[in-house]
């Protein structure tokens, strides 16, 4: 065995030891995080390079109709269900269907003036109010 000299110097020795390793730990902990953000850096600048050559960013891939070529699921047997009920976008859809393909066109007596149930189109009600100040003859040829 050695003596207490002996035994202090080895003490003294781990414990530089120690901080030795703890310093290099530190400093290879401080170049590693210095080196993520020159390559975080770096991918922004490429990512900002590639986004100046695009005309527009590309989008999400979700349900838009009508044109970003997403197709819903094929409807299936509690659909045809559902839209004889009119639930959810089943029924939504049958009514679509009913109000397009009932042979009704929609709005004719307001668009064309004819006289509709309520005794008058709309060229004959702005016609009377048009005409509501003007004085009429007395009598008519």
């Amino acid at each position: 065995m050695g003596d207490a000299n002996e035994e202090e110097l080895y003490k003294r020795a781990q414990m530089d030891e120690r901080l030795r390793v703890e310093e290099q730990t530190r400093q290879r902990a401080l170049d590693l995080e210095k080196f993520r953000q020159q390559e975080d850096a770096r991918k922004a600048a490429e990512e900002a390079a590639k986004k100046a050559n695009m005309v527009a960013d590309p989008e999400p891939a979700v349900a838009k109709w009508p044109d970003d070529g997403f197709q819903a699921a094929a409807p299936g047997r509690l659909d045809g269900i559902k839209g004889a009920l009119g639930i959810g976008a089943a029924g939504d859809a049958a009514l679509a269907s009913r109000l397009l393909n009932d042979g009704r066109p929609p709005a004719t007596e307001a668009v064309s003036g004819r006289p509709g149930a309520e005794g008058g189109g709309v060229r004959e009600r702005v016609g009377a109010v048009l005409n509501a100040g003007v004085a009429k003859p007395a009598v008519e040829r």
